[in-house]
């Protein structure tokens, strides 16, 4: 059974879909993702704005319904019908998203390009804007949470077919 190029694609488009819907949150809320910064940064900036809260919850409704279809999806397409098969696609595409945002958003975008919608105002002078560790540490949580969602998706698979 063919599941890791099925698996990474899956993984990309999560990524592409994930990507378009930062950009248009921080087109609507700039501070939409602060929960996302360094604390230094989340402490000078003050809290969340009223509309930055409600872009973070269509967001991440956005974002959990992508997931959800992306993996319905992956696991019709490599026919998954045993928890080990359901497992490894889910992982292998999460996993994928995940190096994504770290490498693509977090480390390129965030912290070397750092253009002007992802920089939080006030908050441009601050050395912890271009801490590659702190990013690191969020891929490792990102890990842990996205071998958890895998495993869901796994069990579900496994009893629904």
């Amino acid at each position: 059974m063919r599941v890791v190029g099925p698996s990474i694609a899956a993984g990309l488009i999560l990524s592409g879909v994930f990507t378009l819907i930062l950009l248009l949150g921080g087109v609507v809320a700039r501070d939409f993702g602060v929960h996302g910064h360094p604390a230094p940064i989340r402490r000078r900036y003050g809290p969340k704005s009223a509309r930055g809260r409600r872009v973070t919850a269509v967001a991440g409704a956005l974002i959990a319904v992508t997931i959800t279809a992306t993996l319905a999806a992956l696991m019709a397409a490599v026919d998954a019908r045993t928890f080990g098969t359901a497992f490894a696609a889910a992982e292998i595409a999460l996993l994928t998203w995940n190096a994504y945002d770290l490498v693509v958003l977090d480390w390129l975008v965030f912290v070397a390009w750092r253009p002007a919608l992802v920089v939080l105002p006030g908050t441009e002078d601050m050395p912890e804007c271009r801490d590659w560790r702190f990013h690191a540490a969020g891929f490792a949580k990102g890990v842990v949470i996205v071998t958890v969602i895998a495993l869901v998706a796994a069990t579900v698979t496994a009893l629904v077919r």
